[in-house]
């Protein structure tokens, strides 16, 4: 019966890592833990700083994720601390069907907690036991090292990016500084150097 979920973690797996868009990644990542576990909820936060932000959710018509990530608040801070998932059925002392089954599975890549993977149902459509902590457990860590990968894919391309501007806008300045030079030596006036000067700045600056 667990040979399926666990098929199913490893090509999940494979494909987070082929994932280039962070917004992809979220959506992806959402719709398979819903997938994975037959949640009625599901909650992606990621970690910003000491804050956490909803990167994703899907949940019944007319709930709200800010609420929910409020609700769950306590759970969330234990998992930071412990960095252990964690599955709840509450309230504590009603019968199973009446019961609310919850799981939280915090995102650790290199030591860092990135985010946490938050799934839940209702008693009268399901009930999580100790298989689905590990399955959403597994699916969280394999997101994880897929996030930390895509941000430093992300943080080179900006690197790249950034530096392509700062080597054409050097260009823009040499090609300004090359027009003076050669206006110079064409032994023009004064007034003809302002012009050219004022042409090419135009053109730098748009």
């Amino acid at each position: 019966q667990l040979r399926e979920p666990f098929e199913r973690l490893v090509d999940t797996g494979v494909r987070l890592n082929q994932l280039h868009k962070t917004a992809e990644w979220n959506e992806f990542l959402v719709e398979e833990a819903t997938e994975l576990s037959g949640a009625e909820r599901v909650l992606l936060l990621l970690a910003e700083g000491d804050a956490l932000s909803v990167a994703g959710a899907l949940l019944p018509p007319g709930e709200d994720a800010g609420a929910l990530r409020q609700a769950i608040a306590p759970w969330l801070d234990e998992a930071r601390h412990t960095r252990l998932p964690s599955l709840r059925h509450g309230p504590e002392g009603a019968e199973p069907v009446a019961q609310r089954s919850c799981l939280v599975a915090p995102l650790i890549a290199q030591r860092r907690v990135l985010g946490f993977l938050y799934a839940d149902i209702e008693g009268a459509f399901g009930r999580f036991h100790d298989a689905d902590r590990n399955l959403l457990a597994m699916l969280a860590s394999q997101a994880a090292v897929a996030l930390a990968n895509l941000r430093t894919s992300e943080g080179l391309e900006a690197t790249v990016a950034e530096r392509n501007a700062q080597l054409q806008q050097r260009a823009a300045q040499l090609e300004l500084i090359n027009g003076i030079q050669q206006a110079m030596a064409a032994n023009l006036n004064f007034q003809a150097i302002v012009d050219l000067v004022g042409d090419k700045l135009r053109a730098v600056l748009q």
